[in-house]
């Protein structure tokens, strides 16, 4: 048998292994940009674990965990409810930035329904729903029509809306009636010790639904096209006016949503309710692998994003760290997950 494939010289070695090492870290790469969920998921693991390193009194007691478990996946349902039509805007090329305030509008004007004009359930969340569709409405025909940009015209729109949340709020806050009917988006279940928001599972549906929307519809081949490259789109035919000012429609629309099932379940909410809602969203939709600058993106790495933005200030908050040190190091990781997902596009 001949010796021959076993006598290299130490530059083939280093050469090959240099080939090798190449295709190993282009391999990792192209996993990283085809499957970036996989990776924010292991960031949110890590982070979750470090309770257990931290915190092992409270990570490996049932009852606290549990507790913890339950505010965790309630507080980022919000975010996920809102992070659906952000991920469409962002894929589409547009962002909105009027969300948090579009959000205690919508809590408050639910509540003001119900109790101020006596409105049923289902016809009170309808007319909420009509609010954050002439909202988006107004938003994507200034952006898409006038020409201008959406970072001004949202954020014209944030000023506006949150001026409306503290006009309805003279007492300070609203709340809502005791109806039965309101459990259906406030209420919750207990699986095993686990408390589970109704909220959530409008979450997890919804993002699921518009998943599949996003990805086996004609719709969600126009949102990418979209991003990806608007005038392409419109030279195949594709509408992109009517895409991005749809976009901006779905995005009200469930920010509306998203203040009606958490009014549901505190029973009241404040003027200033959703503030900073807005970044934290579309740092949540960035983790999760959307590119910035339209194109990329899906709705499970939304989701994946959320929980990672969402677990940040659990960790701080059992290590004591003070609400200054907090918003610090959740700017730090926001910052630092946008020049990763930079630098593994490039």
């Amino acid at each position: 048998m001949s010796d021959e494939p076993n006598t290299v010289t130490d530059g083939g070695t280093a050469e090959s292994s240099g080939t090798s090492a190449d295709r190993a870290a282009g391999s990792l790469r192209e996993l990283l940009l085809q499957r970036r969920e996989v990776g924010v998921l292991f960031g949110f693991l890590v982070l979750f674990g470090l309770i257990a390193v931290t915190r092992p009194d409270i990570f490996f007691n049932w009852d606290d965990m549990s507790g913890i478990t339950s505010r965790l996946l309630r507080q980022i349902a919000p975010y996920v409810i809102i992070g659906i039509g952000m991920t469409y805007l962002i894929i589409g090329g547009e962002f909105d930035l009027s969300v948090g305030s579009m959000y205690a509008v919508g809590g408050i004007t639910f509540a003001m329904f119900l109790t101020d004009y006596r409105l049923t359930v289902p016809v009170a969340l309808l007319a909420v729903l009509l609010i954050g569709v002439v909202v988006g409405l107004t938003n994507g025909v200034i952006v898409t029509k006038a020409g201008v940009p959406s970072l001004i015209t949202t954020i014209g729109m944030l000023s506006i809306l949150r001026g409306l949340a503290y006009y309805l709020t003279p007492a300070g806050s609203r709340q809502t009636p005791d109806l039965g009917l309101i459990d259906v988006f406030g209420g919750s279940v207990t699986v095993f010790g686990l408390e589970i928001a109704h909220q959530v599972f409008w979450a997890v549906g919804l993002t699921v639904v518009f998943a599949l929307l996003l990805r086996k519809t004609r719709f969600g081949y126009h949102v990418y096209a979209t991003g990806d490259d608007e005038e392409a789109a419109e030279m195949t035919g594709i509408d992109t006016d009517r895409v991005k000012i749809l976009n901006f429609v779905l995005t009200a629309t469930l920010a509306a949503f998203a203040g009606v099932v958490a009014i549901s379940y505190f029973g009241s909410m404040f003027g200033s309710a959703g503030s900073g809602f807005e970044l934290l969203i579309i740092a949540a939709v960035v983790i999760g692998g959307t590119n910035l600058f339209g194109g990329e993106g899906s709705l499970l790495g939304m989701f994946v994003g959320s929980l990672v933005i969402g677990v940040i200030p659990v960790l701080l908050v059992l290590n004591g760290l003070s609400v200054e040190i907090q918003e610090f190091l959740t700017g730090v990781v926001i910052i630092l997950a946008v020049l990763l997902d930079i630098f593994i596009r490039r």
